[in-house]
């Protein structure tokens, strides 16, 4: 029996995913439940198991491309055994890694065929009408903008690149052409591999951005378009907690099974400030402001040099501050194995990122939207400092806070930062784990 293994849908606002990474090759026998693709969303990278036992067939994809959801992506053969891969169309399936794309064309879901029809005949992910509606694009004028997408197809960064130049050049259609090395491979690199092209006459080469690196420059780029940034640093004593931390770290890696870092520290002083100031804990829409009545308090996790993601402690302020770390090193563990789902990613409204464990002093981030504020946490140094007239050496850091002045002024913005400061300054050196 033939089982068409399908693009899965990783969450409601999800309409396409990338193929990564194919962990199998036609041929390879496989087992139900193992992993045998990864996939990048703008969300979330994801592996992927297999949905039965057999022998892979066919992938009807190769690494890099973008495809739909619910799209058929590969077959699996739960009656044969292990041999060489059955042939099909050119062969190309046998290599993901090849540039040639394959001869396959994936049969498009109902839905699918229904959005085409009603479009004339091209296809726009609800993710590009969504966007189109937004930004006011009718669908009329969709139709002029070159898609980059498989069989021509419009994707997200199309029409962002169109209607960054729409805004500087007026509503005269811009397509976008393909850099040369997108041009030339199916399958984009990471910035740590080395490409396979000589360096140029000018002493460059290009490397493609992968999925996560073009889904973080997008996002980056929107922020900047959307919140007017204002930047707040603080300095902040952290040597009281700096020695209780000393003194219960053995006590707590022996009962929770991991380390006490700084940080749990800092996202609990977090939470307290962002109760006291709903405003900073928000998002706005319009001319409206929108209160969360929770704290979804998102965290960086830094992915080696192939990028980060912001996993989320839902409901944060229900947490106490063992709690706290624990969700952290949970998320974190995750997020570093590619175990994390769409809802571990989504609904956050406060960011904060450490930057400081890789020696950073003093970060300016740019805000995760739709949020209107992120906390940057600086490393922590030994320096001296003036107390009651006399030089001390004491635990610093430095903190930033980057807001939306739209709805964030600066002395919302210092106030929110101070309390924070007056947290950790204050800590309550005989209090228990």
């Amino acid at each position: 029996m033939k089982v068409e293994m399908l693009m899965p849908q990783m969450g409601e606002s999800i309409a396409e995913a990338t193929i990564s990474k194919w962990r199998k090759k036609p041929g390879d026998p496989v087992q139900k439940d193992e992993v045998i693709l990864e996939i990048s969303t703008d969300k979330v990278d994801s592996e992927i198991p297999a949905p039965a036992a057999g022998v892979l067939a066919e992938l009807l994809f190769s690494e890099g491309d973008v495809v739909p959801v619910k799209t058929r992506i590969a077959i699996i053969d739960t009656d044969a055994s292990a041999s060489a891969p059955a042939a099909h169309g050119n062969g190309a399936h046998a290599a993901p890694k090849v540039e040639a794309p394959a001869a396959v064309t994936p049969s498009p879901t109902p839905q699918a065929v229904q959005e085409e029809q009603a479009e004339g005949g091209r296809f726009y992910s609800p993710l590009v009408k969504s966007l189109a509606e937004k930004h006011g694009v009718p669908l009329s004028e969709l139709e002029g903008i070159k898609g980059s997408g498989q069989a021509g197809r419009l994707t997200k960064e199309d029409f962002l690149k169109y209607v960054d130049g729409r805004s500087t050049k007026g509503a005269a259609a811009l397509a976008p052409s393909p850099t040369p090395a997108a041009s030339t491979s199916s399958r984009p690199a990471t910035p740590s591999e080395q490409p396979s092209a000589e360096w140029s006459a000018d002493g460059t080469r290009v490397v493609v951005m992968d999925a996560m690196r073009s889904a973080i420059a997008d996002h980056m780029v929107r922020s900047k378009h959307t919140s007017p940034h204002v930047y707040s640093i603080q300095e902040v004593d952290v040597t009281n907690i700096a020695n209780w931390r000393a003194k219960h770290k053995s006590g707590f890696e022996k009962s929770e099974g991991f380390s006490l870092s700084f940080t749990p520290f800092f996202l609990e002083a977090t939470v307290k400030a962002l109760e006291k100031f709903p405003f900073v804990n928000a998002s706005v829409e319009g001319k409206k402001i929108i209160l969360k009545k929770h704290v979804h308090l998102g965290v960086a996790v830094a992915l080696g040099n192939t990028g980060l993601i912001v996993p989320v402690i839902k409901r944060a302020e229900e947490r106490n501050f063992v709690g706290i770390a624990r969700s952290l090193n949970d998320l974190a563990l995750r997020a570093r194995n590619k175990k994390l789902v769409p809802d571990d990613v989504s609904g956050g409204t406060f960011t904060v990122t450490n930057p400081g464990v890789f020696g950073t002093i003093i970060g300016t981030p740019i805000i995760n939207q739709p949020q209107v504020a992120i906390l940057c946490l600086g490393a922590i140094k030994k320096r001296p400092v003036v107390i009651d007239d006399m030089i001390a050496i004491r635990q610093m850091c430095y903190l930033t806070l980057s807001y939306d002045h739209r709805i964030v002024d600066g002395s919302l913005g210092g106030q929110f930062i101070a309390f924070i400061r007056d947290y950790l300054e204050n800590w309550d050196m005989d209090r228990t784990l």
